[in-house]
């Protein structure tokens, strides 16, 4: 195999790698933010897979529209990594409103419409 062909090869694998590399981010970010006492391990389990998904689901979006546009793969990974990051923390933060929603901490009223 030429040194072109290898070339080749090694790029077209590069969105799998830079997937894996956005999901592991989103992985770390939550293991760490789970990190707290009194949470039940399904709980954490639920996090992290919500995590895991949407950072791997912003993370890759971004890339393949940002290499589509620019054709730059430094630039496309890095706005892919930042997104996914950006987005996992979102969901995380939605998620855990829905469950202190539910729980009946939140102290949001359906009919404020989100109006102080």
């Amino acid at each position: 195999m030429s040194t072109e062909q290898q070339m080749q090869q090694g790029l077209a694998e590069l969105p799998t790698w830079l997937l894996i590399l956005v999901a592991v981010a989103g992985l770390v970010g939550e293991m760490r933010q789970a990190d707290m006492p009194g949470v039940a391990m399904g709980e954490i389990i639920k996090r992290v897979l919500l995590r895991f998904g949407s950072s791997a689901l912003f993370g890759m979006a971004t890339l393949l529209l940002t290499l589509a546009i620019w054709g730059d793969i430094y630039i496309a990974g890095g706005l892919g990594i930042v997104v996914g990051l950006l987005g996992a923390d979102i969901a995380g933060a939605l998620y855990t409103r829905y469950l202190a929603k539910n729980a009946g901490v939140c102290d949001v009223t359906p009919d404020s419409g989100g109006k102080a």
